[in-house]
């Protein structure tokens, strides 16, 4: 359910960031919408957009989704396996700059 809202909230900020600017700014063009008009709904849409984003993240679904304490013994388990993911994954990008450290130094000593 969570998961749910955080999607309509995502597609919601979205919509108004993007799509309500993207309208007027087509209508302006195309169809000779007054550009102040469209410039002024656009940034009011934006600031909108923005605010609904910002408190949809601090008392919505998005904090569920980040604590936790309600999730169950398989979403922990999956969410170490991913976190083992990343740390050997880490690891290998560490031995990769090591070794093109290796290779930039033996380059330099041939160039010389």
């Amino acid at each position: 359910m969570a998961r749910t809202a955080a999607f309509s909230l995502m597609f919601v900020v979205t919509a108004l960031g993007f799509g309500v600017p993207a309208v007027f700014v087509y209508c302006s063009v195309y169809h000779n919408f007054n550009s102040i008009v469209a410039g002024i709904i656009s940034i009011i849409a934006l600031v909108i957009a923005g605010a609904i984003g910002f408190f949809g993240i601090v008392t919505g679904s998005f904090g569920e989704i980040t604590t936790s304490e309600g999730w169950t013994s398989a979403e922990r388990e999956k969410l170490n396996m991913i976190r083992a993911h990343q740390r050997a994954t880490l690891e290998e990008l560490d031995d990769i700059i090591a070794l093109l450290k290796e290779i930039r130094d033996v380059l330099q000593s041939a160039q010389e």
